[in-house]
């Protein structure tokens, strides 16, 4: 009778799980979200995007003073909040041999200004 008993705590706590996980889900990642389903969502113009890129800092210290990045398509951003974008991303302007990167790369808004978000 004990065994039976824990088997059916078990499975009702399953349920409850399952349930609490399928209600939950939206919640937490919204999926099947296009970027033409959310065009209200709110992204940084090109000029907001270069001033955050240029005011990050790398892991590494390293400044990004001198890049450059044209922005593409954006969607919200799957792991925080904000958007990412796909970029064209040039490391430093100032290297004639400088070769533009393509990366996606999120932003966020702060304290009424868009921040880098994700490298």
């Amino acid at each position: 009778m004990k065994g039976s008993a824990i088997g059916m705590v078990a499975a009702g706590c399953l349920v409850v799980g399952f349930g609490a996980g399928f209600v939950a889900r939206p919640m937490i990642s919204p999926g099947g979200s296009s970027a033409a389903a959310v065009a209200g969502v709110a992204q940084p113009t090109e000029e907001e995007a270069n001033a955050a890129v240029r005011r990050h800092r790398l892991f590494t210290g390293t400044s990004l003073a001198n890049a450059t990045l044209k922005l593409g398509d954006c969607s919200p951003g799957g792991v925080g909040p904000g958007v990412t974008c796909m970029t064209q991303l040039t490391m430093d302007t100032t290297r004639a041999n400088a070769t533009p990167q393509n990366r996606p790369i999120g932003f966020a808004r702060l304290n009424g200004q868009w921040e880098v978000a994700v490298w």
